[in-house]
């Protein structure tokens, strides 16, 4: 293609520089001087035990070590009881005659 002859866009106005404004320095937070005292409560540190038991079944126990007492137990005693009662009614019984 050819073209001869003036530029056939319409003139256009020069593109514009923007304008640069300094940007003032971020200012830096003054370091605080002052003394803060943090409290730490006695935590009980709290012991964890696992145990296999049959059926192939973990548990885990929570344990405070200050005290021995068991804070928590996963499964509970009444899911494992539960569980045992659904294993012993699965069993197989003896063909009766």
């Amino acid at each position: 293609m050819r073209i001869d002859g003036p530029n056939p866009a319409p003139d256009s106005p020069q593109p514009v520089k923007p304008e640069v404004k300094p940007h003032p320095a971020p200012q830096v937070a003054p370091v605080s001087k002052d003394r803060v005292d943090q409290h730490h409560p006695d935590f009980s540190t709290t012991n964890v035990v696992v145990e296999m038991q049959k059926g192939n079944i973990l548990v885990y126990k929570f344990i405070d070590e200050s005290n021995g007492q068991l804070i928590q137990q996963i499964p509970s005693e009444g899911m494992l009881k539960i569980s045992e009662a659904i294993a012993n009614d699965q069993k197989p019984k003896d063909k009766e005659k």
